[in-house]
This record gives C-alpha cells, sequence and structure tokens, in this order.
C-alpha cells in the first residue's frame, strides 16, 4: 500500500531538488543552501537562527519531554583558488573529499562576489598531444574559464580565495536520479520534507525537535559539533548518505550497501586517516531497527570504514548523546551521485516515524 506522503514526495523529487542541487554549496561557503534552507524551513517551524558557524538550527515545538536534534549538513565538496598564472589559467586546492580521477574534463562553476562564471577542469596532459599514464595530483590540474589573460580574469570578478562548484546535470534514470551533491543535498531535501509532515502533527505527538542544517561537515564535522554544544539534545539523528559499491566485478562480502534495499542504519564508521568515526550503541541500532520492523520499512545495517557522518562529532559533544545515523545508498560517491527514489521514499518513512517514536 502506498505511503500517504509517497506522491507528493515523489513529485518534490523532481520540482524541487534540482534546483538544491544546483546552488553553491562548497565548505565554508554555504550561503546559497542557507538561504534556500531559511526560506523552506521557516514556515514549518516556531523559531530558526544562523548561528556564527552559518549552521541553521530549526526549532520546532513538542511536548517537552525530549530534545530531538536531526543533523544534515549543507555543505558539498569542491575546490578553492590558490593562484592564476599569467595566461588566467586558475588552480585550485580540493576542498573536502576530492579525488584526481573525478577532475578530468569536468564542469565547474566558480562563485564570484557579482556572479558565477562557467568553467573547464583538466589536467596538464589533457589527452592530446599528451596523455597521462597514471592519475596525477590534484595540483596537476587547471580551470580553464576561457579568459587570456590576468585582465580578463579581473574583468570577470575572479580571485584567489573563491569557491569552485563541480557541475553534474540532474537526471531520472529510470527509478533513480543522478545529479551534482546529493551528498548532502538530498538529505537536506528529504529533511524539510519530512518537517513539512511533522507540521501535520499534533505537539504531543513530537518531541522537541531541533532540525540542524549544519556547515562544514565535509572537513570533520564543524558546524555539528558547535550546534550540538547549542542544543544539548537528549538524543540525535545524523542524515547522511553512504556509499552504495554494489558494483561490476566487487564482490557482495566487500559491499557497504547496495541501491534498493532500503536506508543503511549505522553500526560503524570510520576515517582511518584522520580518526574521526562513530560506534553507535546497540540501543540507538535495536531502536531504529524496531522502528523499521514495525513499519514495514526495508533497511540495511551499515559498516564501513571509508567515511563517517556529522554523528561523529554529534556524539561526543559535552557529557556525551545517544547520536543513531540513517544514511542513504548513493553510487559514485563525490562524483556523478546516483540513488533510488525507491530508498529516498523509505528513507523519508524511517526517519518520519523515528522522529514520532522519540516523543518520549
Amino acid at each position: 500500500m502506498e505511503w500517504k506522503f509517497e506522491t507528493q514526495l515523489k513529485e518534490n523529487i523532481q520540482k524541487e531538488l534540482p534546483n538544491l542541487l544546483s546552488l553553491h554549496g562548497v565548505t565554508g561557503n554555504e550561503e546559497n543552501v542557507a538561504e534556500y534552507v531559511k526560506n523552506a524551513a521557516t514556515p514549518l517551524v516556531d523559531s530558526i537562527k544562523t548561528d556564527t558557524l552559518g549552521n541553521i538550527i530549526a526549532y520546532k515545538k513538542g511536548n517537552a519531554k525530549t530534545k530531538l536534534m536531526v543533523a544534515a549538513h549543507m555543505d558539498e565538496i569542491g575546490l578553492i583558488i590558490k593562484y592564476i598564472d599569467s595566461k588566467g589559467f586558475i588552480f585550485a586546492e580540493p576542498v573536502g573529499g576530492v579525488r584526481a580521477q573525478n577532475l578530468y574534463a569536468r564542469e565547474c562553476e566558480i562563485k564570484t562576489d557579482r556572479s558565477n562564471i562557467p568553467g573547464i577542469i583538466n589536467s596538464i596532459h589533457p589527452g592530446r598531444p599528451y596523455g597521462d599514464d597514471t592519475i596525477p595530483d590534484t595540483n596537476n590540474f587547471f580551470i580553464d574559464i576561457g579568459a587570456d589573460n590576468l585582465q580578463d580574469i579581473r574583468d570577470m570578478g575572479v580571485e584567489i580565495g573563491q569557491p569552485v562548484k563541480f557541475k553534474y546535470s540532474f537526471q531520472k534514470l529510470n527509478n533513480k536520479i543522478s545529479g551534482t551533491g546529493l551528498d548532502n543535498r538530498l538529505l537536506i531535501f528529504i529533511l524539510i520534507e519530512v518537517l513539512k509532515m511533522i507540521d501535520l502533527e499534533e505537539a504531543n505527538e513530537i518531541p522537541d525537535i531541533y532540525a540542524a542544517f549544519t556547515a562544514q561537515e565535509e572537513v570533520g564535522g564543524r558546524g555539528a559539533k558547535t550546534a550540538t554544544y547549542q542544543i544539548k539534545p537528549d538524543i540525535a539523528l545524523a542524515l547522511d548518505i553512504t556509499m552504495a559499491n554494489d558494483l561490476p566485478k566487487n564482490h557482495e562480502s566487500e559491499f557497504i550497501s547496495s541501491i534498493g534495499d532500503g536506508p543503511a542504519i549505522k553500526v560503524m564508521d570510520n576515517i582511518k586517516r584522520a580518526m574521526i568515526g562513530q560506534v553507535v550503541t546497540r540501543k540507538t541500532i535495536n531502536e531504529l531497527k524496531g522502528i523499521a520492523f514495525e513499519h514495514n520499512i526495508p533497511f540495511q545495517l551499515e559498516v564501513q570504514a571509508a567515511g563517517s557522518t556529522d554523528g561523529a562529532a554529534i556524539h561526543t559533544e559535552g557529557e556525551g548523546v545517544p547520536t543513531g545515523a540513517i544514511c542513504l545508498p548513493t553510487r559514485y560517491v563525490h562524483a556523478y551521485e546516483l540513488a533510488s527514489i525507491d530508498d529516498i521514499i523509505n528513507y523519508s518513512k524511517l526517519l518520519y516515524e523515528s522522529i514520532k517514536y522519540y516523543k518520549n
């Protein structure tokens, strides 16, 4: 039987999500996304504020028995301009988990104070007459915006320190979608859609909700840390993507998650090089599993050592916060990302029911 919110959710995926994905929001430059969030969330909550780091914290009054923090990060990976040569070629530094293999012939957009400037990223050996036999470091890639010299660069308003967004077109592929920055705009979209659903509930049916749209997750959950300090929640949920590596020639034993098998309830994650991660308590895992079973929502359990979420920052703040994480299986993470519409529906349902569960 179709979920009561399913039709509207599917319509909004086509209507609202492409615009949200198109916004600039490279880490530390989340202002455009924050403005979207404020406009979308303000009618749905009792108060909304922007903190010093750029987090948007939206408060929805419930029954005052539990303070539930639900966090979804606004930032995306990208580049920051670091050098411009005399011919107007632009070199940039990665922000977040950028892989050089995804930079070849990549469309991009520079955010200036006046406008957004389109460009093309390529290697110093673009293929002809010279090619790369191995993938070079990111510092061997440059951006071409059609400038002939530094005066052209100045005339276009481009300068060192400006953010560069990767550009991928939004597509519907059968029952899936693909585009730029599903990590984590898709979860921003879902959280706003679920706030619309929750707005129809009586206050005694929900906890006090603090929807934290966080800044700077891609560089270590910095916004989540400061947001948690302010909110001091009783319990928290982190919303993010997870890697669906159910791909050709990968053995099933290597799968972190699979597209179409439902949202992933996090058990453990870790970024080894940075010692950032989370081991979720059995109580929280069992609560989320129980909610999924009760409402016939398919789910998977996620263990990975190749990434983390805002939950890593949230759960260690203050005296510690019981923190779960619900993750959306996504292929080609930090590149041309792809997710299942069926998973989006089931994820939204699990989040909606989880919020209601924590009313006591």
